[in-house]
């Protein structure tokens, strides 16, 4: 089979993933999130299909005339969601640029008969991967930063800033008593989610993960999957967030995330260490079958081989594992994903085709890692 080269997989992974912070062996990325509403436009989910229209069009205008928002989003187009193949909405959800529910209420578009083609949602997606807008989710605007690992601060600050350039487009939807209306209760307020991607997988194997977890959600932070809302837990990989805007200043709650995720990375080291003092055999085993089965696997599921690299990555960290780095296993969890590997290759893959590409693309990497 022909090895890809290894520039071009570089050049298709997100920035936020080339991860060189000091936590970044726990800590994959900091994610803030912005939910905002026109004013004098229902919700998407009330609105009509020519409300929802003139939405989208609103907000795409307002984003090619102000030159700050050109910039900041790369002079990019709008991604016409209604208009993508199912592999293609799916490629966006993999690497964290849509939501779950942006591509179901696309592939419920797709089944509704129009006589007219009309956009209705959409997404802008700078460069990097780093900034993402969404038009017509659960919102009128969701607009996020990813930043690559413990780095809530200059996420943040990306984030006001390319707020306050839409607000001065375009009229948004605000109370003076409870602050910014939204779709849903839990954003009222600031409207703002702030969340960590976190890899705990000491935590699991030591069995204290869901005395944490539970501490955790006791103080009304929201733990979920790697995809967020709605998706399962794998690969030792967890999504925090707070659970409230309303009540809360933006500070209090970047402050809030930062406490619970400088805790979350003590907890973690803390086990670490108790695994390398008192089961150290036993781990490293675990971590050189996973290593060895990646290097000679011939058919890998995405599940089977996330988990894999799950162990792996921790014993890169630890340093038990030293052929490889932390970022590329980074790029190998996103290419590994179902849509990514078909979109990479150029090819619609069935279930055991595309086993057999992600083994074969897995050990390339890996063996040109040791070169």
């Amino acid at each position: 089979m022909k090895n890809i080269p290894l520039s071009l997989i570089n050049e298709l992974i997100p920035s936020w993933l080339d991860n060189k912070t000091a936590d970044s062996s726990i800590v994959l990325s900091s994610r803030v999130r912005y939910a905002r509403n026109l004013s004098g436009y229902p919700f998407p989910n009330r609105a009509s299909q020519s409300e929802l229209q003139q939405v989208f069009e609103m907000i795409n205008q307002a984003i090619h005339d102000q030159k700050n928002l050109r910039s900041i989003l790369s002079e990019s187009a709008p991604v016409s969601i209604d208009k993508l193949t199912e592999l293609q909405a799916e490629f966006l959800l993999e690497r964290h640029l849509i939501s779950p529910d942006f591509v179901q209420k696309s592939a419920s578009r797709k089944n509704l008969k129009s006589t007219k083609e009309v956009r209705v949602r959409g997404v802008f997606i700078n460069v990097g991967e780093t900034i993402s807008v969404m038009i017509n989710e659960e919102d009128h605007l969701r607009m996020q930063v990813i930043m690559p690992g413990f780095n809530f601060k200059q996420g943040f600050e990306q984030l006001n800033q390319l707020d306050n350039n839409l607000e001065s487009m375009l009229c948004y939807a605000y109370s003076p008593r409870y602050g910014y209306l939204t779709a849903c209760p839990s954003n009222i307020g600031t409207g703002l989610r702030a969340s960590v991607l976190i890899h705990l997988p000491a935590l699991v194997l030591t069995r204290e993960i869901e005395k944490v977890l539970r501490a955790v959600w006791q103080i009304h932070f929201m733990v979920r999957g790697l995809y967020g809302e709605g998706t399962e837990t794998k690969g030792y990989f967890f999504q925090v967030s707070n659970t409230l805007s309303l009540g809360q200043s933006e500070d209090e709650i970047i402050e809030g995330i930062e406490k619970i995720t400088q805790e979350l990375i003590a907890y973690e080291e803390k086990s670490r260490d108790y695994l390398l003092t008192n089961m150290k055999s036993e781990i490293e085993d675990k971590i050189f079958r996973a290593y060895a089965l990646l290097n000679s696997a011939r058919l890998l599921t995405s599940e089977e081989a996330l988990n894999l690299l799950a162990t792996v990555r921790l014993g890169v960290a630890t340093q038990i594992i030293r052929e490889t780095s932390l970022n590329t296993l980074n790029k190998i969890m996103i290419l590994l994903r179902p849509a990514n590997l078909q979109i990479f290759y150029n090819q619609k893959m069935t279930p055991g085709e595309r086993d057999e590409k992600r083994a074969s693309l897995i050990r390339q990497i890996l063996s040109e890692q040791k070169n």
